[in-house]
């Protein structure tokens, strides 16, 4: 087959991608267990926000994006505070800037996931019917604990954590007041955490000389042909 320089860097850049896909796994799926009441407080003054809870039972129903055992039950501690001023009105709220830590703990007392969050948007939605619900998320996480077989389940082998950058959701709901105008409010959660695996320099880099390799040929053969 004639060499395309194209169709190599193409290649390459399809190899980054699929690498990049293939590195990506849930870490933790999760509802929140009993007590029925809700767990979860945001208590905002001013432009200060703080969204906490501490000691909540959550039923995980996937680790590693397996189905985890039946009965799963971890404990749920987490605080996130903004000083960032809230927008908008009428129950549709959003605040950014959240940062804080979380950390999710076995029944045994061993720390499964914990980690560090930048940058969260908290937000309110009012729905059709006048509900409110509310979302957390945060796409700059840093991990501080993933237990080893989590880590071996999600990527295959132990990983380092500076390698891994991550994804932090929470989904609000029955939040008290029912009616929010503000985001001060109780509520009980699920949510999801994802981590993915940063690409090594070195494949970056050799992916990188890959595409110049590969258009510079291009380039090259095109100025040849200009020239006959």
């Amino acid at each position: 087959m004639k060499f395309s320089p194209v169709r190599f860097a193409f290649s390459a850049l399809a190899s980054l991608a699929m690498a990049a896909s293939a590195n990506s796994a849930e870490i933790l799926n999760f509802g929140q267990a009993g007590p029925p009441g809700n767990t979860i407080t945001s208590t905002n003054a001013g432009n200060n926000t703080t969204l906490s809870t501490t000691g909540t039972l959550i039923q995980v129903s996937a680790l590693a994006g397996v189905q985890a055992p039946p009965n799963t039950i971890f404990t749920e501690n987490f605080s996130f505070t903004s000083s960032t001023a809230p927008t908008g009105s009428d129950g549709n709220i959003s605040q950014v800037g959240f940062s804080g830590t979380f950390q999710y703990v076995a029944s045994n007392g061993v720390v499964q996931v914990a980690g560090n969050v930048t940058n969260g948007t908290l937000s309110t939605v009012t729905n059709g019917s006048g509900g409110t619900t509310a979302n957390f998320n945060a796409s700059n996480v840093v991990f501080t604990t993933i237990a080893p077989a989590i880590l071996t389940q999600a990527f295959g082998a132990i990983v380092p954590l500076n390698t891994l950058t991550g994804n932090y959701s929470l989904t609000l709901n029955n939040l008290i007041p029912f009616q929010t105008t503000s985001l001060n409010f109780t509520a009980r959660a699920a949510g999801i955490i994802t981590a993915q695996a940063v690409p090594e320099p070195a494949s970056v880099a050799m992916t990188s000389m890959a595409l110049v390799a590969g258009l510079g040929g291009l380039g090259l053969r095109r100025i040849k042909a200009s020239r006959a």
